[in-house]
C-alpha cells in the first residue's frame, strides 16, 4: 500500500521536510521518558511512526486514529507484537476507564469539534497515577501572529483557553512550550557519561518569539515524574540546514533566472523601442508631408474663397442693377397700364355714346331713308 499523500496535518516520515519531523519526532522522543515498560495509548496515531517508537520501550502501546486509510498503512508498515491499531473516534475512545500509563494526543485537540469530550474520554482512561502528554498549536503565534489560517483545524485555543479545558479534567497540570529554533551542538569526541545541558538564551535584538506549540503534561492526581526544565532535539544530520542550503540555491538559481529574463526583457523593450523610434520617425515625417499638403491646400482654398467672393460681389452689383432695372420697367409698365385704363374709359365713353346715337329716332329714320353715310 502507498504511503499516505501528505497534506501537513498528518505527518508522513520522509516528507514535508525536516522542520516539520523535528516537530513531530521531538514530541514522541519527549514521551519516550515516560513510555518505559508502560500501557500506552497513541491517540490519532495516523501512519504510527510514532507508536511504533513508543513501542520500542512500552510493555504495549495500543494507537487509534480515525483515518482508515493510515491505520492500513499503519498496519502494514509499523509491526511489532506489543502495538495494535484501532479505527476509532478519539472523542470515543474504545478503552476501559483508567486502563492506561500514559495517553499521547499530539495535534489532535484543534482537529476535533467536541474537544471537551476529548479530554474527558483521555482523562477517563489514563491511570490514576499515569499521565496524559498533549499538544496543540498556539493560537496566538501559529494563526494570528502570520494571519494564517489552517482549513483543517476546527478550533485552536489560547494559552488561557487550553489550560482552563484542561483544569477541569485533571488536577496537575504542567504546561511546556515547542518551537524550532536555531542553535549550536557541542559533542564530546569521547562520551564520559556527564549529563548534557542545554543553553537557552536569545541573540541579537533579545526578543524571543512566542511559541508555535504547548505540550500539556497532566495528570488526575500528583505527578511522579515531571517533565524537564528544557528538553531540545538536536539533528546532526543538519537536515534542516541542508534544506535551507537547497532552498538558498534553487532562490539564488531562480533569482538569476529572473534576472537574465529581465535583462532579455529589456533588450527586447529596447529593440522595440528602436523600432518604434523608427516608426514614430517614419510618422513624423508623413505628418510634416500631410501638414504641408494641408498648407498647400489651405492656401489654395483661401484663394478659391477670395475669387468666389470677387464674383459673389460681382453678382451682387448685377443683382441691384437688374432689380433697379425691373423696379423702373415695373414703373413704366404701371404708367402705360395707367394710360391704357383712361384710353379705354374714353373708348367706353364714346362707344356708349354711339350707342346712344344709334338708338336715336333720327338716326333710324335716316338709316331707312339711306341718308347716312357708311
Amino acid at each position: 500500500m502507498s504511503v499516505p499523500d501528505f497534506t501537513g496535518e498528518r505527518f508522513v516520515p520522509g516528507q514535508g521536510g525536516a522542520q516539520i519531523a523535528y516537530e513531530h519526532l521531538h514530541r514522541y522522543y519527549l514521551a519516550l521518558r515516560w513510555a518505559e515498560g508502560k500501557r500506552v495509548l497513541d491517540v490519532a496515531a495516523g501512519t504510527g511512526y510514532g507508536a511504533a517508537l513508543l513501542a520500542g520501550s512500552a510493555r504495549h502501546v495500543w494507537a487509534i486514529d480515525m483515518d482508515a486509510g493510515s491505520v492500513r498503512h499503519a498496519h502494514r508498515h509499523s509491526i511489532a507484537a506489543n502495538l495494535d491499531f484501532l479505527q476509532a473516534d478519539a472523542a470515543c475512545l474504545p478503552v476501559l476507564s483508567r486502563s492506561m500509563d500514559l495517553v499521547v494526543a499530539f495535534e489532535v485537540l484543534e482537529h476535533v469539534g467536541p474537544q471537551e469530550a476529548l479530554v474527558a474520554e483521555m482523562a477517563r482512561v489514563v491511570s490514576p497515577d499515569g499521565i496524559v502528554l498533549l499538544s496543540t498549536p498556539n493560537k496566538a503565534a501559529y494563526s494570528d501572529a502570520r494571519h494564517y489560517q489552517n482549513p483543517f483545524h476546527v478550533h485552536e485555543l489560547y494559552r488561557d483557553e487550553l489550560l482552563s479545558l484542561l483544569g477541569r479534567h485533571f488536577s496537575s497540570i504542567r504546561l511546556m512550550e515547542q518551537q524550532v529554533r536555531a542553535g549550536s551542538l557541542v559533542l564530546t569526541h569521547e562520551p564520559a557519561g556527564a549529563e548534557a545541558e542545554v543553553i537557552a538564551r536569545p541573540v541579537g535584538d533579545g526578543l524571543a518569539s512566542d511559541p508555535m506549540y504547548f505540550l500539556a503534561l497532566c495528570g488526575p492526581g500528583p505527578m511522579k515524574a515531571l517533565p524537564p526544565d528544557a528538553s531540545a532535539f538536536l539533528d546532526v544530520g543538519d537536515g534542516l540546514l541542508r534544506e535551507w542550503d537547497a532552498e538558498i540555491t534553487r532562490l539564488n538559481r531562480e533569482m538569476q533566472e529572473a534576472i537574465e529574463q529581465r535583462d532579455q526583457t529589456i533588450r527586447d523593450l529596447q529593440g522595440e523601442v528602436r523600432s518604434r523610434t523608427g516608426w514614430a520617425q517614419k510618422l513624423e515625417a508623413e505628418i510634416a508631408a500631410r501638414e504641408s499638403d494641408i498648407q498647400r491646400l489651405q492656401a489654395d482654398m483661401e484663394r478659391e474663397v477670395r475669387a468666389r467672393d470677387v464674383t459673389i460681389r460681382q453678382l451682387q452689383s448685377e443683382f441691384e442693377d437688374r432689380t433697379r432695372w425691373a423696379m423702373d420697367l415695373a414703373g413704366e409698365v404701371a404708367a402705360r397700364d395707367e394710360r391704357l385704363r383712361g384710353t379705354n374709359e374714353e373708348l367706353e365713353r364714346v362707344a356708349a355714346h354711339l350707342a346712344e346715337i344709334r338708338h336715336a329716332r333720327l338716326y333710324r329714320i335716316l338709316c331707312r331713308l339711306g341718308m347716312l353715310p357708311d
